[in-house]
């Protein structure tokens, strides 16, 4: 393991980390994404997104990749129905260039570097907090496109809840879900578990998993916290390949189990710090049955193991109301396991400081910036500029210029030479240069509107092309621009009746060679009506287009736009219990959102919940 930096050294012994809540007044929705530490998203310098468990409940989603989908921002690539691989690209960046946290502990695979949003369950959400855009200089590797962090429920205030539901929908699927939670004096619990499965909607694609989720803490007083959280998932599911060379035989299986201890202690109004240590695992398993290309067998078995384990340090500290700082440590372990690519791991150490200047009550500068040490690769430095102005309480102006990064993934990096293709260890890290410039304005009570320019520079991008011999091998030889405008609108014609509309025009191209990046839409439109509380009943409608997509480099291979249209409806009928219904694809559209994989027609669902 190399040594730690001098700069990571020096942070180290001015922090020790945390987040907590500045003053104890009213700051309305609070999000600890933008900055590490906890604070009103009225006063973020970024721009940030925060889907709730209300969201959650009346979007009628059956994954976390349902609630992401309607954000400017995102572009969720699924390659099938309930239980199929879905991962999530923002701005142009892939999804290995997007980090996706839960509770502040990484999931991106040091194996391939994505996380596959269908096994993330959604009954223990609270919030998900969406900022867009590069924040290598707090979180290091993989935050190029933008940050998604998952923040799990916290157990009761006082007395307990239990809550459980129950749905039946198309293609015989069922979904199962059981939470029961209790406060005892200083210590509280929330425990969590679900079940679905589904027949599935092509020949190949049946799916079922299992998953629990549990919080502990104990409050040592008011300002002093221990907790731990812990849980597992596992599915099985079919792998039906693509339309045009189907495998009616193929499994996966899958376990994944984290662990994660936390410790927040807050020194005074102004002074926080906080621990955490994690393991997070994860065991893929993909068997083929039959003989479906001249590199299989009758029957094969691949199974690949990663585990990231870490903790981090963070300390924070208001020094005058001119000057605060948030300054941490954070060590990762990442090991693979695999019989492609053998036994691999490598080590970062890594600090982070961030200046914060408030110069008055309208203007706030930050400078912030963070070291990783790879053993395998050596260090990497990331700083960042963020402004944001007020002209006035409903209308602010957000800047940032960024620098960011992406290590290489297991891979990448060891891929064994099967003769036509290998792994390049000598790979460098991608690296972007962000630039954004935003406006949020509160016109009045009824009309809500933020536009905001992006651009995003990137280079040393890992591209898999054949050499001189024709074997493929990754090489740090790619170039692309990013320029982007997304715009966010609301319109509240009453307390019950709400109107989203969000659009997005991106132009993502190779630098060297002007072609698009593959599925990379030039134009989104979202748009939602909202209508609550109308003889106990909650109605939402929501609608999609996404433009054309390209599947190849070469651009030669077009995936058609497509138009799609979700109903979701929610009754209820006393405190302790509601049913809901919805109906996906309600337009029963053909499409594709990865080429050759197929998605479901009109799909429908329904059932009920009890709280008590």
């Amino acid at each position: 393991m190399k040594k730690i930096t001098s700069l990571s050294w020096i942070v180290l012994l001015l922090s020790l980390n945390f987040c907590y809540a500045k003053e104890s007044v009213d700051l309305g929705q609070l999000v600890v994404t933008p900055s590490r530490i906890e604070e009103g998203i009225e006063g973020t310098d970024r721009k940030v997104e925060v889907i709730t468990s209300d969201d959650i409940q009346s979007s009628g989603a059956k994954d976390v990749s349902g609630v992401l989908s309607g954000l400017p921002s995102t572009n969720i690539n699924s390659y099938g129905g309930l239980g199929s691989l879905e991962n999530i690209r923002m701005r142009g960046a892939t999804a290995a260039q997007v980090l996706v946290l839960m509770d502040g502990m990484p999931l991106n695979s040091p194996r391939d570097g994505e996380v596959d949003l269908s096994t993330i369950p959604l009954d223990n959400i609270e919030r998900i907090e969406v900022v867009p855009g590069a924040a290598s200089s707090l979180y290091g590797s993989q935050a190029m496109g933008g940050t998604i962090n998952i923040i799990t429920k916290e157990p009761p205030k006082e007395g307990q809840k239990t809550e459980a539901s129950s749905s039946f929908g198309s293609f015989k699927t069922f979904i199962e879900t059981l939470s029961q939670g209790a406060r005892i004096g200083n210590f509280g619990y929330l425990v969590s578990g679900g079940y679905k499965s589904s027949k599935g909607f092509r020949a190949n694609s049946a799916f079922n998993s299992k998953d629990f989720n549990s919080k502990f803490e104990y409050k040592l007083n008011d300002n002093n916290i221990i907790g731990t959280n812990f849980g597992f998932y596992t599915s099985r599911a079919g792998a039906p390949g693509p339309i045009t060379s189907p495998d009616l035989d193929d499994i996966q299986v899958e376990r994944k189990d984290y662990i994660n201890l936390n410790w927040g202690w807050k020194l005074d109004e102004k002074t926080g710090f906080n621990a955490k240590i994690y393991n997070n695992y994860d065991r893929l398993e993909f068997m083929s049955n039959s003989a479906d290309s001249m590199f299989e067998t009758a029957f094969s078995k691949s199974i690949h193991t990663t585990k990231v384990e870490g903790y981090d340090l963070c300390f924070n500290k208001e020094l005058s109301d001119f000057y605060e700082f948030i300054s941490g440590y954070n060590y990762v372990r990442n090991s693979n396991d695999s019989t492609s690519s053998a036994k691999h791991k490598y080590d970062v150490n890594a600090g982070y400081l961030e200046n914060r200047f408030n110069f008055n009550d309208k203007a706030r500068l930050s400078l912030s910036a963070r070291v990783d040490d790879y053993s395998n690769f050596g260090a990497e430095f990331n700083p960042s500029v963020n402004f944001v102005y007020k002209f006035w309480q409903d209308f602010k102006m957000h800047a940032q210029v960024a620098r960011s990064f992406r290590a290489p993934t297991f891979n990448d990096l060891y891929w064994p030479d099967e003769g036509w293709d290998k792994g390049n260890p000598n790979l460098k890290p991608e690296k972007g240069i962000n630039y954004e410039l935003g406006f949020d304005n509160k016109i009045n009570k009824y009309f809500t509107t933020g536009i905001s320019y992006y651009r995003n520079d990137f280079s040393n991008l890992i591209n898999w092309e054949p050499d001189v011999n024709n074997v493929w091998q990754p090489q740090n030889i790619g170039k692309a621009t990013i320029n982007g405008i997304e715009s966010i609108n609301k319109f509240n014609l009453s307390d019950n009746f709400e109107i989203g509309t969000n659009y997005t025009f991106l132009s993502a191209r190779n630098r060297e060679t002007n072609k698009y990046l593959i599925y990379q839409p030039e134009n989104k439109a979202d748009f939602s009506l909202k209508y609550k509380k109308f003889y106990g009943f909650d109605f939402e409608l929501i609608g999609q287009w996404t433009g054309m997509r390209f599947n190849d480099a070469t651009n030669d291979t077009k995936v058609k736009p497509y138009f799609l249209l979700n109903f979701n409806v929610t009754k209820r009928f006393n405190k302790n219990y509601s049913v809901f219904f919805s109906l996906d694809n309600l337009l029963n559209k053909e499409y594709q959102i990865v080429k050759d994989y197929p998605t479901p027609g009109l799909s429908v669902n329904g059932g009920m919940k009890l709280e008590f």
